[in-house]
């Protein structure tokens, strides 16, 4: 509950001035001492929310952990700043640079993952917005739209193609990892866009699958299992291996889903993405992203 209402009541300020100038690309990599000081800071936190040996260390060094990075990335050029030790969070720009996105995600009691986040505009005036992980109360998760304070959790590793831009609003795609619980894992699809206000949402009906339109595609499979779920840049598709019981009769129960080794994808035509089963792969495949590492 802590986390929550720091993440609510301290995230949220959503337009604080700051002094924080958007710089372009060509920028010389010159950054205020203070950003070095605080990485070290951040980086030992995290490592006790990864490591810790007990639920309640985990949390309250991510606690710690979230406060931190909240001054930090109030600071000038925080947007630019690589945070190159945080191994063990995620930080993605968007492909038009017009934003960051931050997520990770802690292990709770039980076996269970709960992930955190928040999106960095890259402008001027400062705008920090909470991720809320709401996951386990939007089962199966492939038909709601939501805001940033209801957020469908994954630790994301990749944005997919270019922007979509449907009638004013841009969607962004992710491809993110959700170690989920004990005997399952989960990868996820899913976009973020923004309103016209600029408040961030997750989910929208642009996956075409043969049983309608989906906010969102979420692939369950066994903890000892792998599965590649990736954008391709070569082949202009999203892959994702085919996902089958190991027994007929646990068709279904997920837990029990492996790659057969075959592949199946998500091609985009007219804004929608539509899948495809069993595709060729024998053409040429740009290599895979780096993936958050499996609990």
């Amino acid at each position: 509950m802590r986390l929550l209402l720091l993440l609510v009541f301290v995230l949220s300020s959503s337009t604080l001035e700051a002094q924080t100038k958007k710089l372009g690309a060509d920028v010389a990599t010159s950054f205020p001492q203070e950003l070095y000081s605080d990485q070290i800071e951040l980086t030992r936190y995290m490592w006790k929310a990864q490591r810790d040996t007990s639920s309640f260390g985990r949390n309250d060094a991510n606690y710690l952990f979230i406060r931190k990075l909240v001054q930090t990335l109030r600071m000038e050029q925080a947007y630019q700043f690589p945070f190159d030790s945080l191994k063990a969070i995620s930080i993605l720009e968007s492909p038009d640079k017009k934003f960051k996105i931050y997520s990770w995600q802690v292990k709770q009691d039980g076996g269970t993952w709960r992930h955190f986040g928040c999106i960095l505009k890259n402008q001027a005036v400062f705008e920090l917005y909470p991720l809320i992980d709401h996951s386990d109360e939007m089962q199966p998760g492939t038909d709601t739209v939501t805001d940033n304070k209801h957020w469908f959790g994954a630790a994301y590793y990749q944005f997919a193609a270019e922007p979509i831009k449907i009638k004013g609003i841009t969607y962004y795609t992710l491809i993110g990892y959700d170690g989920f619980e004990p005997f399952s894992q989960r990868k996820i699809i899913d976009v973020v866009w923004f309103d016209k206000n600029g408040q961030p949402h997750f989910g929208a009906p642009i996956f075409s699958l043969p049983g309608g339109l989906f906010t969102r595609v979420i692939f369950e499979y066994s903890k000892d299992a792998n599965m590649a779920l990736r954008w391709d840049e070569a082949n202009k598709m999203i892959i994702a291996d085919h996902l089958v019981p190991r027994k007929e009769e646990n068709r279904g129960l997920y837990f029990d889903y492996v790659a057969d080794g075959s592949f199946d994808g998500f091609k985009l035509s007219k804004n929608k993405w539509t899948y495809q089963d069993n595709i060729d792969l024998r053409m040429k495949a740009t290599p895979a992203p780096t993936a958050p590492k499996k609990p």
